[in-house]
């Protein structure tokens, strides 16, 4: 598996991501099918989505270090560990979507969580 193709498809799925909780946050998609449908409230959601899109921030740039598209941060290692934590966060996502009420979030971003997941465990290892 080559990183950069990895790395790539990394990339436009956190982008994706991104979108969708911009879209939540807009009020285009409802909040009750994220967070495991615990969100009581407008406030709270725009709280948990704010960290949301700060994660998925600090994911992308990462992968983008990682492939070599930044040089912000220089040392294999860093970059390297930087992937084992996102796998682990997704791999925690996962087992978090599995948990949830709406079957969207269960098997729809249970499946995508698993391939984020896959993804940052082949830029670990590469």
């Amino acid at each position: 598996m080559n990183p950069v193709i990895i790395g790539n498809l990394l990339l436009t799925l956190l982008g994706l991501l991104f979108v969708f909780h911009l879209l939540i946050i807009a009020g285009i998609v409802p909040y009750g099918i994220v967070w495991g449908g615990k969100i009581q409230n407008r406030q709270q959601m725009l709280r948990m989505e704010t960290v949301s899109l700060i994660v998925l921030t600090l994911a992308v740039l990462l992968v983008l270090m990682r492939v070599g598209y930044l040089q912000w941060v220089e040392n294999p290692l860093v970059l390297q560990g930087g992937m084992w934590l996102l796998f682990a966060f997704f791999t925690l996502n996962t087992l978090g979507n599995m948990t949830a009420r709406s079957p969207f979030e269960k098997y729809g971003f249970g499946s995508l969580t698993v391939l984020l997941a896959v993804c940052c465990l082949v830029l670990a290892l590469s």
